[in-house]
């Protein structure tokens, strides 16, 4: 992932994180399955994984200052809104409020994110064009990768990450399922990005294509 730095593909439930924008470090997999998760991964500034139903979260991750979490808000209560932005960001800003464990690796609490329309609409767009060719990758049918699609809604970003996913019904679902996939899961919780969007799309196969992608500006 770069600071920016911000998929998986099975017959049932798939994820996959990517960075320029999340996951794992500078390396990207790709493989498929059933209601799985992938391994996020963190590719040189280019953030494109695929890997099973959860694929590899990818990230690109820029120079930052101190990313440390002065307030986690631990004495707020926070209730869900009624739209899908409102609902998926209380749905990540209640797992960043506390310590996680992705794959073995405490990530520590982290600061709230704000939600970005520039970054849902790259996000949605992915999941359209997913669900239009019924493939879950962090590459674009065009061949373009997350820092390309943020750049194009006019986002100046320092670092972002992308973790995509296929099949779940819900947020709630295809949380537990990038939750559970340590790349995912520390593209949900870096510290390098400040900002999200997300987006979901149906495909023909009556499945669903999620996108979320994260990022901090310039």
């Amino acid at each position: 992932m770069k600071l920016i730095p911000i998929t998986v593909l099975f017959s049932a439930l798939v994820l996959a994180g990517c960075g320029g924008g999340g996951g794992s470090d500078s390396s990207s997999t790709n493989s498929t399955g059933g209601n799985k998760t992938p391994t996020p991964t963190t590719p040189d500034n280019s953030g494109s994984v695929d890997s099973g139903s959860v694929d590899n979260g990818s990230t690109d991750t820029g120079n930052t200052g101190d990313n440390t979490n002065t307030n986690n808000g631990d004495d707020e209560v926070l209730v869900p809104g009624e739209t899908f932005a409102e609902k998926m960001l209380f749905a990540v800003n209640q797992a960043r409020k506390q310590q996680q464990n992705c794959g073995g690796e405490i990530m520590p609490a982290v600061p709230a994110l704000t939600w970005n329309t520039q970054l849902e609409d790259a996000a949605q767009l992915h999941s359209i064009d997913m669900a239009n060719t019924q493939n879950m990758s962090h590459t674009g049918s065009d061949g373009s990768d997350a820092g390309e699609r943020i750049s194009r809604t006019g986002y100046q970003y320092s670092s972002w990450a992308e973790n995509v996913a296929y099949g779940q019904a819900d947020i709630d679902a295809v949380m537990t399922a990038w939750m559970n996939s340590p790349g995912h899961c520390k593209n949900i919780m870096s510290s390098s990005v400040t900002e999200m969007g997300a987006g979901m799309d149906m495909g023909n196969n009556n499945r669903n294509y999620w996108t979320q992608v994260f990022a901090r500006p310039r």
